[in-house]
């Protein structure tokens, strides 16, 4: 039986992907897929002759589209929407081309459901990678290092998906497939209960979440890292980086930053089915000064808090304003932090001369608790 369908929509061309599926299938577990399609408008990605020269039947590549014509490259949440039909796995997971998800995420599956056998959704700790090509200096990882495993109230979900509860420049709540887990049963709830499709918006990762909360009967959170997300483009995680400000009365636009770009997915699925809801706003104010401050250039932070600023005080009154104050920490004279700090591990990215978000994943999972350990530590 196949558990997981770890989905890959190539975006892209990137030159990490065959690594990442290789060491992916160095697994020997064998309740896994990998499903890949190319949604790229380019130069071939070599798929094809990838999946030719590994001949793993864990290893599929589908076509990206029905018969007439495939999916715009642009258009994500349709190519996110034809690949749910064509996996074989009771759970889904949905990845970046550059990014790498272990397979172990179905033995925490398989833990998980022994002890919460309603559970529709996992999620785990956060973990981000930049490769050095794209690095702007030394650049430092953060991981969470324990190995705590929670089971959210629905309430709680809520208040930290769409009253910003929590928040840093975007809500603390990641249950959904993008870098997640969800059953596939939720999926077609979600399907029938708001729009025919599986995903829709411009930011189909954040949309999904908002669906998920709603729906899922229970969650299960691992604070243990099991993908790597990379910064080599996400557009799963922002709508389009244009400056339309699709809400007259919500003047924000996706190209102020992640926050602006959540508030906006989020706000378009409470519009779209009715949902009205107060209480929220001072939370989202603060997120987006936490947004302003993870830039590392006083350049670009005076301009995101410029931005902000004005659609703060055009959405809601200057007087708010007393609520938004950012502010610039970054002083690149002095070395960042590294060390274990409020359960997080920060350490210089470029040990073990990792160059890929897989590298990157074998590095991390040597230090962290061993997954197969996890069904014993729950007994």
């Amino acid at each position: 039986m196949t558990l997981l369908s770890i989905c890959i929509p190539v975006m892209k061309a990137d030159a990490a992907t065959a690594g990442n599926i290789r060491q992916m299938l160095e697994s020997t577990r064998s309740d896994f897929e990998i499903v890949i399609a190319d949604f790229t408008d380019g130069p071939a990605t070599g798929l094809p002759d990838l999946v030719r020269e590994l001949k793993d039947k864990r290893l599929r590549l589908v076509s990206p589209g029905p018969d007439d014509g495939e999916a715009p490259a642009a258009d994500i949440s349709a190519c996110w929407d034809r690949m749910i039909p064509q996996t074989r796995g009771a759970w889904i997971s949905i990845i970046g081309a550059s990014d790498y998800a272990a397979p172990d995420i179905a033995e925490v599956i398989t833990a998980a459901l022994k002890r919460v056998p309603d559970a529709d959704a996992l999620s785990w700790g956060r973990a981000e990678y930049i490769p050095p090509e794209l690095g702007t200096g030394r650049e430092i990882a953060k991981i969470p290092t324990g190995s705590l495993v929670t089971l959210p109230e629905q309430k709680d979900l809520m208040r930290s998906q769409f009253y910003w509860d929590g928040a840093g420049d975007r809500p603390a709540c990641d249950f959904g497939v993008w870098h997640g887990a969800v059953r596939r049963e939720l999926l077609e709830r979600t399907r029938e209960a708001f729009s025919r499709v599986y995903f829709e918006q411009a930011a189909p990762a954040i949309d999904n979440i908002c669906k998920t909360v709603v729906l899922a009967r229970s969650a299960v959170f691992w604070e243990r890292p099991l993908s790597v997300r990379t910064t080599a483009g996400s557009p799963a995680l922002s709508a389009d980086k244009a400056e339309a400000k699709p809400f007259e009365d919500f003047p924000f636009s996706a190209a102020m930053g992640a926050a602006a770009s959540a508030a906006l997915a989020i706000e378009a699925f409470k519009r779209s089915y009715g949902i009205e809801l107060d209480g929220w706003e001072d939370n989202f104010i603060t997120a987006c000064a936490h947004d302003c401050e993870t830039e590392t250039s006083g350049e670009q932070f005076h301009a995101r808090k410029a931005a902000y600023a004005k659609a703060i005080a055009d959405w809601r009154g200057k007087r708010v304003l007393t609520g938004f104050k950012p502010e610039f920490r970054r002083n690149p004279k002095l070395p960042r932090f590294q060390g274990v700090r409020n359960g997080h591990l920060h350490f210089n990215m470029k040990m073990g001369d990792t160059r890929t978000a897989g590298d990157f994943y074998r590095m991390i999972d040597a230090m962290l608790f061993p997954v197969h350990l996890l069904d014993d530590k729950l007994a």
